[in-house]
C-alpha cells in the first residue's frame, strides 16, 4: 500500500509540478513568441503553440484574437520582407501558474519597397499554463514612437 501511495504521489508531481516558472522561463516564452513571429519563419500552425486558445492582442488600435491576429500578420508579410525585435527592460512577476511581463520593444521592419520602419513600444504580456506549458494569453502593446524611412 504504501508502494501505491508513493508512486502515486510522484505521478501527481511529475504531472502536476513539473513545470516550474521562473523568470528565465517566462522571458524565454516571450522570446519564443518573437521569433516565431519573425516574417521568415512565421506558420500558423508553430505559432498557435505559444499562445493559449483565447489569446488576446491589443495591437496597433485593434482588439485581435488568436484568429484574426494570424490574418493581420499574414496580410503584413504581403509587404515585409525583413523583421527584428529588440526586448529589453524586464519586469517579471510570477505565481505557481502565470506570469506577467512589462518590458521595452524595439522593432525593426523592413518592406519590399526598401522602407525601413523603426518601431518603439512599451508592452506587456500574461501568461498562464495550459496544456502543461507556459503560453501567451494577452499582450498589450503601446506605441511609443515610430520613423518610417
Amino acid at each position: 500500500m504504501k508502494k501505491l501511495i508513493l508512486i502515486s504521489l510522484l505521478m501527481f508531481s511529475f504531472n502536476g509540478w513539473a513545470y516550474e516558472i521562473t523568470e528565465e522561463v517566462a522571458v524565454a516564452k516571450l522570446h519564443e513568441f518573437f521569433y516565431l513571429l519573425d516574417v521568415d519563419r512565421y506558420e500558423r500552425d508553430t505559432f498557435s503553440k505559444v499562445v493559449t486558445k483565447d489569446f488576446q492582442i491589443f495591437e496597433d488600435g485593434l482588439n485581435l484574437d488568436r484568429e484574426s491576429f494570424h490574418d493581420f500578420v499574414t496580410e503584413a508579410t504581403g509587404t515585409i520582407v525583413e523583421t527584428e525585435w529588440t526586448l529589453t527592460d524586464f519586469k517579471v512577476t510570477l505565481n505557481t501558474d502565470s506570469s506577467h511581463i512589462s518590458y521595452y520593444n524595439y522593432g525593426l521592419f523592413k518592406t519590399d519597397k526598401n522602407e525601413v520602419i523603426k518601431s518603439f513600444w512599451m508592452e506587456s504580456v500574461y501568461m498562464i499554463l495550459e496544456d502543461g506549458e507556459l503560453r501567451i494569453k494577452f499582450l498589450q502593446s503601446d506605441l511609443i514612437n515610430r520613423e518610417v524611412k
